[in-house]
């Protein structure tokens, strides 16, 4: 028998803190993905049968593959530039679409304003990657579940950046698994892209003017509650990330550095993905 490296713990050993975070995020994992597909069968189907179970099962399988896709975006990043971050932990919840997201812990900052930069670009750009893959697999295979002509999901503009030239631009709603997976993608990659505080957004602006953050914040808190005479939601969000505390930005430990042209080139990207991803109204209500 070939001899290897065994990293795990021996017999009757206690588990390291890296193995004790790891058990966590796989655990946490797997009780938001069934949290996710209970919650959607329970609650956004009419019925419950073998049908609706497979819908719901697509469901928080695209859902969770587009979070998971985000939240390795900004692993990935951080572990390729040498810094550190916890991995991510999902956060089930038993209402709206059965997770609250998730969140990942900054152990060691960025070094530099290009880091902080791709820091905050990363996880978007691969999440929007994967809701390309969820919004061509919706084009590509049979439509799933009966429309529910009660909700009146809006469309950002990816939907006809990506469906337009496969000829499927219909909006969503929450009987249509990948299209919805795909709705809740691009809100929760436009609320993470608002220039505020700790968000992804907040991040961005930070690497490339650092002296606007706080200016940034305010601005946001200001639009967000302009913007729930059209979207009352986007009030509550504003008011929970001053609750939470998010409004404290992650700084760089080199601000005085120049952001590079690559650094500017993803502060672009991250632009874009909010431009594509972002709605003002993204629902009748």
């Amino acid at each position: 028998m070939a001899r290897g490296r065994f990293d795990g713990p021996l017999l009757g050993e206690a588990p390291s803190a890296a193995e004790r975070e790891r058990r966590i995020a796989v655990a946490l994992f797997v009780v938001t993905g069934c949290c996710v597909f209970l919650v959607h069968w329970l609650g956004w189907q009419a019925k419950q049968d073998a049908s609706t179970a497979l819908g719901s099962l697509t469901f928080s399988g695209a859902l969770l593959f587009v979070m998971l896709s985000h939240e390795l975006g900004h692993y990935g990043y951080a572990r390729w530039a040498g810094f550190r971050l916890s991995l991510p932990w999902f956060l089930p919840a038993p209402f709206l679409v059965g997770t609250l997201g998730a969140v990942i812990k900054v152990r060691e900052r960025p070094r530099s304003r290009d880091e902080l930069m791709g820091l905050g670009a990363a996880g978007p750009i691969a999440g929007l990657a994967a809701i390309v893959v969820v919004l061509f697999l919706r084009a590509l295979l049979p439509e799933m579940g009966d429309p529910d002509p009660t909700w009146e999901l809006r469309r950002p503009l990816l939907w006809w950046a990506v469906g337009g030239p496969l000829g499927r631009v219909e909006p969503p709603t929450p009987t249509d698994p990948l299209g919805f997976a795909a709705w809740v993608g691009c809100l929760v990659t436009a609320m993470n892209l608002l220039p505020f505080g700790q968000l992804d957004g907040g991040h961005v602006l930070g690497a490339y003017r650092p002296s606007r953050r706080s200016l940034a914040t305010w601005g946001v808190t200001g639009l967000g509650l302009l913007l729930a005479f059209v979207w009352p939601p986007w009030a509550v969000w504003v008011a929970l990330l001053h609750a939470m505390g998010a409004q404290r930005p992650l700084e760089a430990r080199e601000e005085r550095t120049e952001l590079s042209a690559r650094g500017r080139w993803l502060g672009a990207a991250a632009v874009l993905c909010w431009v594509l991803c972002v709605s003002p109204a993204p629902t009748n209500w």
